[in-house]
């Protein structure tokens, strides 16, 4: 399945997480090398830069829980003053994939956590088929 092809599932997922999680206005597929695959974004929100700092970020993170000889980095957590964005790897065979999403500050960060895991979990079942 290129990246082309995972355009649609992921874009249909994005468009449930954002419309049924509280708080949650935006959310993004991405590579691990820092492309948008799909994306269901607020105005004013440049896709390009967010899916580059969000793959930079998360590797950043993980090679930081190696180096303090932790297991694996499961999600990255930044919290604002107006909000927080969440991402986490989607765990597809095949397909380096991140999802980000982004909340505002009104949202419970527990559970836009766990409705990330659950989708993260959800599209990567979806993709392997």
């Amino acid at each position: 399945m290129s990246a082309h092809d995972l355009y649609l599932p992921c874009r249909d997922v994005l468009e449930e997480l954002v419309t049924q999680t509280l708080g949650v206005d935006s959310a993004a597929v991405v590579t691990g090398d820092g492309f948008e695959v799909a994306a269901v974004l607020r105005d004013g929100i440049a896709v390009e830069k967010l899916a580059a700092m969000v793959s930079s970020l998360l590797a950043l993170s993980e090679a930081v829980a190696q180096e303090l000889q932790m297991s694996g980095c499961r999600n990255v957590i930044v919290e604002t003053d107006g909000g927080a964005v969440v991402t986490l790897r989607i765990p597809a065979s095949g397909h380096e994939l991140l999802m980000s999403v982004l909340c505002s500050d009104a949202a419970s960060l527990g559970s836009v956590l766990y409705a990330a895991r659950d989708t993260a979990h959800a599209l990567g079942r979806r993709l392997l088929t």
